[in-house]
């Protein structure tokens, strides 16, 4: 009997959502700490780097906000992909219980090389009950903080 690990829940969500949308992927590399993906749409095809938390490091009845941390090859990797000129998006799976309140985050590349220029190793997003874009944070508190929109699948 093979046996499931807890990340492929998280990554098995975002498949069965995006193929739930008719976006077909092809894993490029995996791992329990991210994957990777290239998919092929009608408007374009894209590489999609997913990370995954499966808890919030805040959480209150209304705000959450989840940590992310790059390795220094996940940052070296994802630089290489943006020096290719690809449609590239980090999605990042925010977890937390129960499963089903969990919530999918997309960064599109112009968003995670303003966060790199920054010199920063992680992405610390959160997301207030209610509010229709997730923040990252870059320093300067939640006024300051970058927004994308909660809805984006790629």
């Amino acid at each position: 009997m093979s046996m499931l690990k807890e990340a492929d829940f998280y990554y098995g969500a975002i498949l069965s959502t995006l193929l739930n949308h008719n976006i077909c992927p092809a894993l490029i590399e995996g791992g329990t700490d991210r994957q990777v993906y290239d998919f092929t749409t009608d408007h374009k095809d894209f590489r999609l780097f997913v990370k995954y938390r499966s808890a919030p490091v805040t959480k209150t009845k209304d705000y959450n906000s989840w940590q992310f941390v790059f390795s220094d090859s996940d940052i070296q990797e994802l630089k290489n992909y943006m020096a290719l000129d690809l449609e590239l998006s980090v999605g990042l799976v925010c977890g937390q219980e129960p499963l089903h309140q969990s919530e999918y985050a997309v960064l599109h590349k112009d968003i995670v090389e303003k966060i790199f220029a920054e010199g920063k190793e992680s992405i610390t997003i959160s997301r207030k009950k209610g509010e229709k874009a997730f923040r990252i944070s870059v320093g300067g508190g939640r006024n300051n903080a970058l927004l994308v929109k909660a809805n984006a699948l790629y």
